[in-house]
């Protein structure tokens, strides 16, 4: 029994469909090329969200609360921090501006996985 390219397209095409990662409607007829776009927009997508997951998981394992965050930082590091997961799902950055911005980057610095969650920051230059 073989295995042709029409058959692999088909078995990913329907598993980012069971994984609600694309709807059957997105997956173009006759265009293997268009549907490879597709899967691979999906795929990286996914990937983004394990990330933001990630980030956030990190996050929690670093600070008592993010209610103790605000306390400590003010209710803008609380978005500062959303936004930075916002930015790591969708492949953008937050620019950090103030010194406020500084110690939340630093907390950040400190994750474990900084380096992946500081490619997100943009540091502004010094005035």
């Amino acid at each position: 029994m073989t295995y042709s390219c029409s058959d692999f397209f088909d078995d990913v095409m329907r598993c980012l469909v069971d994984t609600k990662a694309i709807d059957d409607a997105d997956i173009p007829d006759g265009n293997p090329g268009a549907g490879a776009d597709v899967a691979v927009n999906a795929i990286v997508t996914m990937r983004r969200a394990g990330l933001s997951s990630q980030f956030v998981r990190e996050l929690l394992d670093e600070v008592e609360s993010l209610g103790s965050v605000a306390e400590e930082h003010g209710p803008d590091a609380v978005a500062f921090l959303f936004y930075l997961q916002a930015a790591i799902l969708n492949g953008s950055s937050v620019e950090a501006r103030n010194t406020e911005d500084s110690e939340l980057v630093a907390l950040v610095g400190r994750l474990p996985s900084a380096s992946e969650w500081m490619s997100h920051i943009l540091l502004a230059e010094p005035a």
